[in-house]
């Protein structure tokens, strides 16, 4: 079953800092440009675990959030 983020985007937050989360592929990027992170979503189900998380570059973090659906 595909993860749907329309349905839960609301109420969606990245567990570090609180700030909104946007889907980009098979992950959800945080927005906060401080913190960068990229939680993965394995079999339908975002995985909001901070050691799971991936840190972005800036630069691959502007690119995922230029070309994210909000």
């Amino acid at each position: 079953m595909p993860f749907d983020f329309e349905a839960v985007k609301e109420f969606l937050r990245c567990p570090d800092c609180r700030a909104e989360l946007v889907p980009s592929g098979d992950r959800l990027v945080c927005t906060n440009r401080e913190r960068r992170l990229a939680f993965p979503i394995q079999d339908g189900i975002p995985i909001l675990l901070t050691d799971e998380a991936q840190e972005l570059s800036e630069e691959d973090w502007k690119r995922l959030l230029d070309n994210a659906p909000r």
